[in-house]
C-alpha cells in the first residue's frame, strides 16, 4: 500500500562531507521546517545539496514555495562574522535579508515562474554583516532547479562575491603600486585552488592560464599554457565543449552547467568524468570579450554513486513488472510511494487515486474495516501485514485477493519502508465457498437421519430385555459410532458458520472454575486419566460460556487422544494483565516444531508417531475462530517428548 526511489537510509550519501555547512545541515533539526526531515528530501534536492557542498565556488539555493535556505563553505565567510550566520541556514529567504529582498525577489521569481536564468556582475547589494550595513558587490547568476516532479523547485544561485575586487580596482586607479603584490596573491591562489580554474584567450582558445587542478583533469602538466586547447586536448574533437565555449566568446554569456559529462585522457586511456562547470566570459572596457575563465569540479563519484542506486531502483522496478502480483511500496508511515505496471493494469487507477483513502473506494465496504484495521495494527507493531480482501478491479468488479506487506529494515535496525503484495486468489476463494456450502448443505441433510438413526438405536435399547452381552455390545457401538458422525457433522456446521460470519456468541458472566470442572468431570469417571485443576475458583469472566466449553473440552479431548501415555492432565488458569489464561497441559509424546505452525489451520490433522486419528481436522481451528471471535489469542507450545500446553488467553471484561 507506497514513492521515492531510493532508501530511507540513502540520503545521508548526498550529505556526507562539504566541511562546516555539510555539518550544520545534518545537525540542523529539519523537522520544525517545512520541508521536514532529509530522508523526505526529494533526490533532485539532495543531489543539488551535494554539488553545491562539495563546490569551492560559492553557491547559494532556495527551496520550495517559502524559499528555504542552503549554502556551502565558499559562500559562508560572504556572511560575515557576526549576523547572519548560522541562523541563515533553514532560514526563509525573506526573513534572512530584509535588507535586499526588494532587489533580490523578483529575480527569484523569474526563475521559479519558468523564466530565463538571471546572471548580473558586481552589482552593489548593501548586506547588514558584521553589525553593520556594508556595500557588497556581487557577480553571481539565478538559475532554476528542477525537482522529481518535472515542476521547478528552486533557485540555485551560482555567486561571487567581488567587493575586494571592486575596492581594489578603485584603489589602483589611485594607486597602482599596489598592484604586483596583488597579481601575485591572485596567481598563488588560482594555482592552488582545489577548484579547477584556467583562463582562455581569444577565439582561438589559447591557454593562459591552468592551475594545478584543472591540469590534473586533463592529465598534463603546465607544457600546455600558450596551446591552442584544441591542440592540447585532442579528444574534445566530437565533444560539445568547444562549440560552448565559442558561443560564449561571441555572446558574452556565461555557461553553466550541473553534471556534465566528457571524455579525457589520461596516461593514454579516455575515461569519462562528471563536472559542474562554468564558462564565464571577461570582458574589456568597452564591453568586448577577452577570455573565458573556466571554473571545474570533479563530481564524478558523487554521479557514480548516485546511478548505481538508480540502477538498483531500475532492477526492482523491471522486476515488480515482470511478475503477476500487484506489488506494492510504502514508506515507513504507510505512505504509497510506488505500484507495478500489474497494479495499474488490474485496479485501472492512476498513482493519486492509490494512495491513502483512494484506497477506500477500491475495498468492498463489507472488507474495507478489517483491512484498515489490520494494516494500522501493523504499521504500530511492525509485525507483517496478512489479510483477504475484495478489491475493485478495472471493470468495477470485487475481486478477492490476499494482500501481504512486510517491513524492510535499514542497517541500523530503523524500519524504513513496507513491501507488499496483492495476489488474486478469487478462483481459489469461489472454490472454498462451493466447497463450504456443499459441507453446509450436507451436514444438514445428514443431521436429520442421524438424529432418527440415534433415537431409533435407544428405542431399541429400551425394548430388547436383558440383551444378550454380544447385543449390548453392538448397542453401545453403535451409539458411540453415532455420537462421532454427530460431533462430525457439528464440527463441519460450526466450520461453515465461520467462514460465513454466521457464528455469535452469547456473551454472560459466569464463574470460570465451575465451567472447567464441568468440562473434565467425565475424564475422572473413566478412570483412565487423572485430572487436577489450579486457579482461582471465584474468578468470573464474560464470554459465550458454550463456546469457551467447547474449547476446554477439545483441549482436553486433543490431551486424551494424543497423549494416550500422559495418565495425568493439569488445567490452570491464571489472571494476567486485563486478562486470563487457560491452559491444558499434558506429558505426552509432544508435537514435532514443523507441524506446530498449522495446528491451527481448517482441515488440518497431526499425526502422532505414525498413528492416524479419526477427525476431520476442524476441531482447533473451530477452537481458534472462537477465541478470535472473543478477541483473544490462542497457541501451543510444545517439544517432543515433554508434552503439549495448549492454552488462550481472553480479557477478563467484555
Amino acid at each position: 500500500m507506497l514513492h521515492h526511489e531510493y532508501s530511507k537510509n540513502a540520503y545521508r550519501i548526498y550529505l556526507e562531507g562539504g566541511g562546516e555547512m555539510g555539518q550544520l545541515t545534518r545537525s540542523y533539526d529539519w523537522s520544525k521546517t517545512v520541508l521536514g526531515t532529509p530522508d523526505k528530501w526529494s533526490r533532485n534536492l539532495l543531489t543539488t545539496l551535494s554539488i553545491i557542498f562539495h563546490s569551492k565556488l560559492p553557491m547559494f539555493l532556495w527551496w520550495g514555495n517559502d524559499l528555504i535556505q542552503f549554502y556551502n563553505d565558499a559562500y559562508r565567510p560572504s556572511l560575515g562574522n557576526e549576523g547572519k550566520h548560522p541562523k541563515a541556514l533553514g532560514q526563509r529567504g525573506e526573513d534572512c535579508w530584509p535588507e535586499i529582498w526588494p532587489t533580490i525577489k523578483p529575480l527569484i521569481d523569474q526563475v521559479m515562474a519558468g523564466g530565463e536564468s538571471t546572471w548580473n556582475e558586481d552589482q552593489l547589494m548593501p548586506i547588514f554583516r558584521n553589525n553593520k550595513l556594508e556595500e557588497v558587490y556581487w557577480t553571481s547568476g539565478y538559475s532554476r532547479v528542477i525537482d522529481v516532479d518535472g515542476k521547478i523547485g528552486g533557485v540555485l544561485v551560482t555567486c561571487s562575491e567581488t567587493t575586494t575586487r571592486i575596492k581594489q580596482n578603485q584603489v589602483i586607479n589611485q594607486n597602482l603600486k599596489d598592484l604586483a603584490e596583488r597579481e601575485w596573491r591572485l596567481n598563488s591562489l588560482i594555482t592552488e585552488a582545489p577548484v579547477g580554474i584556467g583562463l582562455l584567450k581569444t577565439r582561438d582558445l589559447i591557454i593562459e592560464t591552468a592551475n594545478n587542478k584543472v591540469l590534473e583533469f586533463w592529465g598534463k602538466t603546465a607544457s600546455v599554457i600558450g596551446e591552442r586547447l584544441a591542440t592540447a586536448l585532442p579528444e574534445l574533437e566530437g565533444q560539445p565543449f568547444l562549440q560552448i565555449l565559442d558561443d560564449v566568446y561571441t555572446s558574452g554569456v556565461a555557461y553553466y552547467s550541473n553534471e556534465i559529462s566528457g571524455v579525457l585522457e589520461h596516461n593514454g586511456t579516455l575515461k569519462k568524468y562528471y563536472f559542474d562547470l562554468l564558462y564565464q566570459p571577461i570582458k574589456s572596457a568597452n564591453g568586448e570579450t577577452e577570455s573565458i575563465l573556466v571554473l571545474a569540479t570533479d563530481i564524478t563519484e558523487q554521479v557514480k554513486a548516485r546511478q548505481v542506486i538508480e540502477e538498483s531502483s531500475l532492477e526492482f522496478r523491471q522486476m515488480a513488472d515482470s511478475i503477476i502480483q500487484m506489488v506494492w511500496v510504502t514508506d515507513a508511515n504507510g505512505m504509497h510511494e510506488y505500484y507495478n505496471k500489474r497494479w495499474y493494469d488490474f485496479t485501472g487507477s492512476d498513482f493519486a487515486s492509490s494512495k491513502g483513502e483512494g484506497w477506500d473506494q477500491m475495498f468492498h465496504p463489507d472488507d474495507r474495516e478489517n483491512a484498515w484495521k489490520k494494516w494500522n495494527h501493523a504499521l504500530e507493531t511492525g509485525n507483517p501485514y496478512e489479510v483477504e480482501y475484495r478489491l475493485k478491479n478495472y471493470a468495477g468488479e470485487y475481486i478477492w485477493v490476499l494482500g501481504r506487506a512486510a517491513p524492510f529494515y535499514n542497517s541500523e535496525g530503523e524500519l524504513i519502508k513496507w513491501f507488499g503484495t496483492c495476489t488474486d486468489i478469487n478462483e481459489q476463494k469461489l472454490l472454498q465457498e462451493q466447497k463450504d456450502d456443499f459441507i453446509s448443505i450436507a451436514s444438514h441433510e445428514l443431521k436429520t437421519p442421524v438424529t432418527t438413526l440415534k433415537a431409533s438405536v435407544q428405542l431399541l435399547n429400551r425394548l430388547v430385555e436383558d440383551p444378550s452381552p454380544k447385543v449390548k455390545y453392538l448397542i453401545d457401538w453403535s451409539n458411540k459410532t453415532i455420537d462421532k458422525v454427530e460431533k462430525l457433522i457439528e464440527d463441519l456446521l460450526n466450520a461453515s458458520k465461520f467462514n460465513h460470519g454466521q457464528l455469535h456468541l452469547n456473551k454472560t458472566y459466569f464463574t470460570l472454575g465451575e465451567l472447567i470442572e464441568e468440562c473434565s468431570e467425565h475424564i475422572g469417571l473413566e478412570g483412565k486419566h487423572t485430572i487436577s485443576i489450579t486457579g482461582n475458583e471465584l474468578l468470573k469472566i464474560y464470554a459465550d460460556r458454550d463456546r469457551i466449553g467447547q474449547v476446554i473440552t477439545n483441549f482436553i479431548g486433543n490431551a486424551i487422544k494424543y497423549a494416550p501415555g500422559s495418565q495425568e492432565i493439569h488445567i490452570e488458569f491464571e489472571t494476567l494483565e486485563n486478562a486470563l489464561q487457560v491452559s491444558v497441559i499434558d506429558r505426552g509424546l509432544g508435537i514435532e516444531a514443523d507441524k506446530i505452525p498449522y495446528l491451527f489451520e481448517r482441515y488440518y490433522r497431526a499425526d502422532s508417531s505414525g498413528s492416524q486419528y479419526s477427525g476431520l481436522g476442524l476441531g482447533l481451528y473451530i477452537c481458534a475462530e472462537i477465541i478470535k471471535k472473543h478477541e483473544g489469542k490462542i497457541g501451543v507450545e510444545s517439544e517432543v517428548g515433554e508434552g503439549s500446553r495448549f492454552w488462550f488467553i481472553l480479557p477478563i471484561t467484555g
